[in-house]
């Protein structure tokens, strides 16, 4: 029988032994054994095959480990700066990033001169102007995302909104419309993703926000019918299901 290391009280596993030590003595004994040099050590999980040492993924082995640096010149500006190989190219210093939009050209919508649309804001009312593009996708109805989250929650800031039940809900709804959009019919391979969920009565509609995250108030959709919902292009009655 495996016997203590440090008192010498025989039991009947290694395993028994282990829990022993650590109650006992308050001391992990070693679970694993390094594939790398061999090294006994312990894991809480026991799944490592590698000590700290010698795992790759770990320490010097890491792309993003803080001795990993690389140091270059800047092709824009010429300063010397220094940068993780594993995140990026080395190209622009962190200075010549922040001023992207100084050197990457001027919008597109500048260039070709493309007339704006005068806007109001449907939250706070101020005047802004936005590209037609914009109003075609559905977009253009804030001035900021500050508004449109007030707009949302009808000024109350819910974080917790999308917690509770509402990642079941959501999974449920998706396989009730067989993870297509119920609107235009686009499948979850033409969409290149899951569609969304979308709430056909908003959740700023409710004094709770978890009562919103009901199967009856969802219905899938891809993104831009999603979008279109949102705006009330699309009503309810036209969904397939919800």
């Amino acid at each position: 029988m495996p016997d203590c290391p440090t008192c010498g009280k025989s039991l009947t596993t290694r395993r028994g032994v282990r829990q022993h030590h650590t109650k006992v003595h308050g001391k992990s004994l070693p679970n694993r054994t390094c594939e790398g040099c061999g090294t006994e050590f312990y894991d809480p999980k026991a799944r490592l095959s590698y000590c700290d040492d010698c795992d790759p993924n770990a320490g010097e082995n890491n792309g993003n480990w803080t001795g990993a640096k690389e140091r270059t010149e800047c092709e824009r500006c010429g300063d010397a700066f220094e940068y993780y190989p594993s995140d990026k190219k080395g190209v622009y210093c962190p200075d010549c990033v922040r001023e992207a939009d100084e050197f990457l050209g001027d919008h597109y919508a500048d260039v070709h001169d493309i007339e704006r649309v005068d806007r109001k804001c449907e939250h706070c009312g101020t005047e802004f102007s936005v590209l037609p593009c914009d109003l075609r996708q559905g977009s253009g109805r804030f001035c900021s995302r500050d508004c449109v989250s007030e707009a949302l929650y009808n000024g109350r800031r819910t974080p917790n909104a999308y917690t509770g039940d509402w990642y079941q809900v959501r999974q449920q709804a998706l396989d009730r419309d067989d993870h297509r959009c119920q609107h235009c019919g686009k499948e979850r391979a033409d969409i290149g993703r899951e569609p969304d969920v979308h709430h056909i009565t908003p959740i700023r509609e409710f004094d709770d926000p978890q009562d919103a995250h009901s199967l009856d108030n969802v219905v899938a959709l891809c993104r831009s019918c999603h979008r279109r919902a949102e705006f009330g292009e699309i009503p309810a009655s036209e969904f397939r299901s919800g």
